[in-house]
C-alpha cells in the first residue's frame, strides 16, 4: 500500500502521506487503520497529504467520501487535504463528506492546513480552504 501514517505529538496531528496509485479498496483499509490506531484521539486531527497521489475514478471518491463522513471514528474527525497547486486528487471526496456533515476541508498550503486543524470546532477563521 502506498501510504505512510505518523502522529505529531506536539500538535496532536495524524499525517497521512498517500503517494502514487491506491485504489478505492487501499484507501480504506488505510482509513480504517488509522481509525483503529487513534481512535481515542479528541479530538482527532487528521492531515492527509495528496499531493503525490493519483486521483481514483469521481465514482470512487464519491464512495470513499461516504465511507469517510458515515464511519464512527472518521466521521467525527476534523479532516485537512492538501493538494498540489495544479490537480485536486480527492476534490470529490471533499464534496461527498462535507454534503454529508463532515469537516473536511481542502488547501494548498500546509501550514494554512495546520491552522485550520488546530482551530477550535467552533471559531470562524477567515476562508483559507478551496
Amino acid at each position: 500500500m502506498n501510504f505512510h501514517i505518523t502522529y505529531r505529538p506536539d500538535t496532536g496531528i495524524v499525517r497521512v502521506l498517500h503517494y502514487g496509485p491506491m485504489s478505492l479498496v487501499e484507501r480504506m483499509a488505510a482509513a480504517s487503520m488509522l481509525a483503529e490506531s487513534y481512535r481515542h484521539r479528541s479530538p482527532l486531527r487528521i492531515l492527509v497529504d495528496h499531493r503525490f497521489a493519483q486521483s481514483i475514478s469521481p465514482e470512487e471518491q464519491r464512495q470513499f467520501g461516504r465511507f469517510l463522513a458515515e464511519h464512527p471514528v472518521l466521521g467525527a474527525a476534523r479532516i485537512a487535504v492538501l493538494h498540489p497547486c495544479d490537480r485536486y486528487p480527492s476534490q470529490m471526496v471533499a464534496s461527498e463528506a462535507r454534503s454529508r456533515g463532515h469537516d473536511m476541508r481542502q488547501f494548498f498550503v500546509e501550514a494554512e492546513a495546520e491552522a485550520w486543524l488546530l482551530q477550535a470546532k467552533n471559531e470562524a477563521m477567515p476562508s483559507l480552504a478551496l
